[in-house]
């Protein structure tokens, strides 16, 4: 029975001292940072040179100390190792200090000297070995240097061994924590002036700041989805102003006081801040070049574009816009303008241009886009002029190439001024299409045009047999394709009395991944059976919402119910959207926003809780049922919150009757 309670107690006690220094890790992880030790570094500098400053300055305690010992000619040898270029883990001392200073480095030396001693060893004396206890006492070597022990304890003999204890002292000298209150002033400039306060000052040595900040993306501020803490300015006045704030981006920063006995932490954690400027739109795209060109089995090119964002922008690229275009002849010898786009993610830098002719020369734009709620930033637009000359091989070869030309985006009320042109693919009434345009000479006796078509090859090794088709306009739609296919086309006119000459192309049908990947549409592919979903009906309808009140944050219960819902279409969960509508006008002239946030519920799951709302403002909801056999209509309310007053509960003023909207596809 004694082992069982000792074996416990010794669990209980190993699960306690883990615990302890998991606790002692997270709040003491920023005694251990570069910038901490940079600081006790630049704060020993100061202390040697304090009767000169104090000379020049009334009050040494502000960044005029700093720039004087910068500027001086001792001082700011001291002052180089602390910079945050040094690196003590590859090189040693004199090495560093002698190529700069040749002939008097000893300030240098001294001062990185420290700057390696405070790295190593951690604040704080160690105790008597005679009041180890415990493991502390134990006669082992389980450690040799500081950075071994785990949050402040540091690595002392014990009489018999090292171990790492508790250190005494750990905080002599070294100043007090600034209050945690920090005061934020937008200036007009757009620079965030950063205030803070210390209680009093009793370090007898200069004390140096150390500011840093962490921020997230998104509606609303997040701790969880915020970057690392990064050291942004070190100063000796309580005070410091940033340019690099972001309009787009929740901050929170937090500072220490340094000086060259230590520091005692960093302050908890700011409140956010967010400006209240609007983002600028992404910087153009820079650098933007072909570095590929490849030939393809038909004799088209293809180029690879490539290109570098020159800043971060305030919001991250939604997408990059790519138009390109070149010359052909027109009518009268006049040169005609033809002209594609296309699109790409904003996580890229490259894109490929296909079906590019043999010695033509293209001009390329690009612009990035980025969305702020719903408004659309532009970036000015880049270009770049390059041609294909160099791929042009034979005279024959570019006269073929030539003819079929690239594919070209249909614009419905438009007719292209080529010989024959081919649009893009699309897919409707549940078959792949394309149109095909030729131009119409005007010749009265032209009574019909006589069009047939077959694929050529296709990836899948499938084909089909010659189609044909006749119409007297000068454009045809060709049903039925197959997908991942070369097709010929071949378009003649009918005469009273004779056929005129042939006018024949090729074009590429997408395979089907790539086109169903672009569109919302259920597309089923060869080899995966079935047959087109049915249209899902099923809708959420009677959105409701009460919101309650507690210690002045308000809570919102939304619910609903579903309608129509079909039994062979099981339901899978809730797409649900929920969106603070920005009433007021924004600085900048920008229209009014609506920034949401969505996220998927369990079907079982028809009420969505939303902590955190402000007062007195309209939020919309969007409510969309997900089945097995796709999304159905959206159903949107917008309601208003209650001001903040003691009723617990109040009932949603609604703003406008709910509608449905068919699910909108993705261009």
């Amino acid at each position: 029975m004694s082992s069982r309670r000792s074996s416990v107690c010794l669990a209980l006690c190993l699960w306690i001292t883990v615990i302890w220094n998991v606790d002692a890790r997270k709040q003491d992880e920023s005694f251990f940072t570069g910038s901490i030790y940079r600081a006790r570094c630049a704060s020993r500098c100061l202390s040697l040179h304090i009767t000169r400053i104090s000379a020049f300055f009334k009050h040494y305690q502000g960044n005029g100390s700093l720039e004087w010992c910068q500027n001086h000619k001792q001082c700011s040898k001291c002052l180089e190792p602390c910079k945050a270029s040094w690196d003590l883990k590859e090189n040693q001392c004199q090495d560093l200090c002698e190529p700069l200073f040749p002939k008097k480095h000893y300030e240098c030396l001294t001062s990185c000297e420290f700057l390696r001693s405070v790295e190593s060893v951690k604040q704080g004396d160690c105790p008597s070995p005679e009041r180890a206890s415990g493991f502390a006492a134990a006669c082992v070597e389980s450690c040799e240097e500081d950075s071994e022990c785990s949050g402040l304890k540091k690595c002392c003999s014990n009489g018999c061994g090292h171990t790492c204890q508790i250190p005494k002292n750990v905080y002599k000298g070294a100043p007090l924590k600034p209050r945690k209150d920090l005061l934020f002033v937008e200036l007009p400039s757009g620079q965030l002036e950063i205030r803070w306060s210390s209680k009093f000052n009793i370090s007898v040595e200069p004390v140096l700041y150390v500011l840093q900040r962490r921020w997230n993306h998104g509606i609303h501020p997040s701790e969880d989805d915020a970057t690392e803490w990064q050291t942004v300015a070190q100063v000796t006045e309580e005070r410091v102003q940033l340019a690099d704030i972001r309009p787009s981006r929740w901050y929170q920063f937090r500072v220490a006081a340094v000086n060259a006995h230590g520091t005692r932490g960093f302050t908890a954690p700011s409140k956010h801040f967010r400006s209240s400027r609007d983002p600028s739109p992404p910087p153009s795209p820079s650098n933007l070049r072909v570095t590929n060109l490849t030939t393809g089995s038909d004799g088209l090119l293809t180029a690879l574009l490539d290109w570098t964002l020159p800043e971060e922008p305030d919001i991250p690229v939604h997408h990059f816009k790519v138009h390109w275009s070149w010359a052909v002849p027109g009518r009268a010898g006049v040169p005609a303008k033809k002209r594609r786009r296309k699109t790409t993610s904003g996580a890229k830098t490259s894109v490929e241009l296909e079906g590019l002719l043999a010695n033509i020369s293209y001009t390329v734009e690009l612009q990035a886009v980025a969305y702020w709620g719903q408004v659309r930033l532009k970036s000015s637009k880049a270009a770049l002029q390059f041609s294909t000359a160099l791929h042009d091989d034979s005279k024959s070869g570019s006269k073929s190439r030539k003819e079929e030309g690239p594919a070209a985006v249909s614009v419905p009320g438009k007719r292209p001024t080529g010989a024959l042109e081919v649009g893009t693919p699309f897919y409707q009434d549940g078959q792949l299409q394309v149109r095909v345009y030729w131009k119409k000479r005007g010749d009265p006796l032209v009574s019909r045009y006589h069009v047939q078509w077959m694929p050529e090859y296709c990836a899948h090794n499938e084909t089909k047999a010659l189609e044909k088709s006749v119409t007297q306009e000068n454009y045809i739609n060709l049903p039925g394709l197959l997908f991942s296919c070369k097709y010929r086309v071949t378009v003649h006119t009918m005469k009273s009395k004779r056929r005129s000459k042939d006018q024949s192309t090729t074009f590429l049908t997408p395979a089907c991944a790539v086109l169903r990947s672009k569109t919302q549409k259920p597309i089923p592919c060869p080899g995966e059976g079935g047959s087109v979903q049915p249209k899902v009906l099923a809708k959420p309808e009677n959105l409701t919402a009460a919101f309650s009140i507690h210690e002045g944050n308000i809570t919102g219960h939304f619910l609903w119910r579903v309608s129509r819902p079909q039994p062979h279409q099981r339901i899978t969960g809730f797409q649900v959207t929920w969106a603070e509508v920005t009433t007021e006008s924004r600085q900048n002239s920008l229209p009014n926003s609506i920034i949401s946030q969505s996220q998927i519920l369990p079907p079982d799951h028809n009420l969505l809780v939303v902590s955190n709302l402000r007062p007195e403002t309209y939020y919309r909801l969007e409510v969309q049922v997900i089945t097995a056999g796709g999304e159905g209509p959206a159903t949107m309310k917008i309601f208003q919150t209650p001001s903040v007053n003691p009723v617990l509960q109040l009932r949603p003023k609604l703003r406008q009757q709910h509608h449905q909207k068919q699910s909108p596809e993705k261009h």
